[in-house]
């Protein structure tokens, strides 16, 4: 049966004991950074479906509450600056963290963000450079590319046109010799022609004047044929430095073509520079702190991604993000609680467990439920994750908040959606104060503790600006 909310494992003065006692020893930087665009999330089709799967794993309602005495809230320091947006990455890739694109505007901080990112600039600055290196080598060999060609059609024009005008030119040495020959047979046709002519009543007679027309005719050949000579030598001149240039361009296309090579090569390398380095610094962004807040921009993902799904497949619930936030700072400080970290995926850098239930220390006795698998105590339960879920409550709300396949109460997404599904079923109205008094009761039945809760879900919700996921 489910466990009541005051057995609960944990001490007064914490929001969970871990098996060593160890307090919580979270650090944020505040250096203001860079910000990148980010990839959108999945369509909402995708994660109406996901969701709806999860959800079909809550039976009912379960409490699964942890008391805890209120915490007072953090003041929030000044307001960011606007961060600078990094140009979107390819979605191919490896490596890249997704997080909402709702929230690449959201400035983090960490000293590890700022040798990311100053890493990640330098190289995309070594990329666009090498880029455009490249790009001029692409114009120069373009624009030898365009003058071969065109040398190489004058050529071939001014050959065909030499070839041309020689043909011609043998026609008409052909009619020279011809008219020639006709010249020299007639004999004396000339001096009868101009005496013909000369004569004040001109008698010509039809020799005659098929000679004069062919004295006209050979005046005619002979200024033709020079005219084509004279033609072939500016053609074939202009062939032939057609070709000499063609020979120079072809030279200089060949060392073009080299020192184009070499950009390329170095275009390459300062991708694979800039790609590495690009998702280090989306790496570092993620697990970097979320300015004005106490925790890292994985988990506003974690909790910004849970009320995104929720809303697809329960609108009424009307549960934010924010309030989701409020809950897993007093569980479990956003999964740091006792030096633990997050990872960029929303793992727990080891299993945050709590200390038995075995009626002492103000629990109930609860025995074994896993097995052991959850909370590696075969005799009793623990609660585990940050969420603080108890292996028998966590069997009815379990879920995949990341969508990776896994379902893991030691992850942030995993554990904060299932934590979502659970407040969905415990109360309706979830975005007003008196629907969430109600679920963070059900949740742990201590007023303080609904108290504290609301107080931290408020504060980060006028902390962090970001649109709602359900919009």
């Amino acid at each position: 049966m489910p466990v009541p909310s005051h057995m609960r494992p944990f001490a007064a003065d914490s929001p969970l004991a871990t098996p060593d006692g160890s307090p919580s020893a979270a650090h944020h930087a505040t250096t203001p950074l860079l910000m990148p665009l980010r990839p959108p999330r999945l369509p909402r089709r995708a994660r109406t479906a996901r969701a709806a799967l999860a959800l079909t794993l809550a039976a009912g309602l379960a409490t699964a509450a942890t008391p805890a005495r209120a915490e007072n809230p953090v003041v929030p320091p000044a307001a960011p600056t606007a961060p600078l947006l990094l140009a979107p990455p390819s979605p191919d890739l490896p490596g890249l963290p997704t997080t909402a694109l709702e929230l690449a505007q959201v400035p983090v901080a960490s000293p590890a963000f700022t040798r990311a990112a100053d890493r990640y600039e330098r190289a995309h600055r070594a990329h666009a450079e090498a880029q455009a290196g490249r790009t001029e080598a692409d114009h120069g060999v373009s624009g030898l590319h365009a003058r071969v060609a065109e040398l190489e059609a004058t050529r071939v024009s001014a050959e065909a046109r030499v070839q041309g005008l020689r043909t011609r030119l043998v026609v008409v040495e052909s009619s020279i010799q011809q008219l020639a020959v006709e010249s020299f047979v007639a004999g004396g046709a000339t001096e009868r022609v101009h005496e013909a002519l000369a004569s004040e009543t001109p008698a010509i007679s039809d020799v005659d004047r098929r000679d004069v027309l062919g004295a006209l005719s050979m005046d005619v050949l002979l200024t033709e044929r020079a005219a084509y000579r004279a033609r072939i030598d500016e053609a074939t001149t202009r062939a032939a430095t057609a070709v000499a240039d063609l020979a120079a361009l072809r030279q200089a296309l060949t060392e073009v073509d080299a020192s184009r090579q070499v950009a390329v090569d170095r275009e390459v390398g300062a991708a694979g520079t800039v790609a590495t380095d690009r998702v280090a610094y989306e790496e570092s962004r993620v697990l970097a702190t979320v300015e004005g807040v106490e925790f890292p921009l994985v988990a506003l993902d974690a909790y910004y991604r849970a009320a995104g799904l929720i809303s697809d497949v329960n609108p009424g619930c009307g549960v934010r993000w924010w309030a989701l936030a409020g809950i897993s700072k007093v569980e479990g400080r956003h999964g740091t609680y006792g030096g633990t970290t997050l990872q960029a995926n929303g793992d727990t850098s080891r299993r945050i467990i709590g200390i038995q239930l075995n009626g002492t220390n103000e629990t109930a006795m609860i025995g074994d439920s896993d097995g052991g698998v959850l909370d590696g105590d075969a005799a009793f339960d623990r609660a585990v994750g940050p969420m603080q879920f108890i292996p028998q409550t966590w069997s009815r709300f379990q879920a995949d908040g990341n969508e990776d396949g896994t379902r893991s109460p030691f992850n942030l997404y995993d554990a904060t959606m299932a934590a979502a599904q659970y407040l969905c079923t415990s109360s309706a109205g979830l975005d007003g104060d008196a629907g969430l008094r109600n679920a963070y009761f059900s949740y742990n039945h201590s007023l303080p503790y609904v108290d504290s809760v609301l107080g931290y879900a408020r504060l980060y919700e006028r902390t962090i600006p970001v649109p709602d996921p359900s919009d």
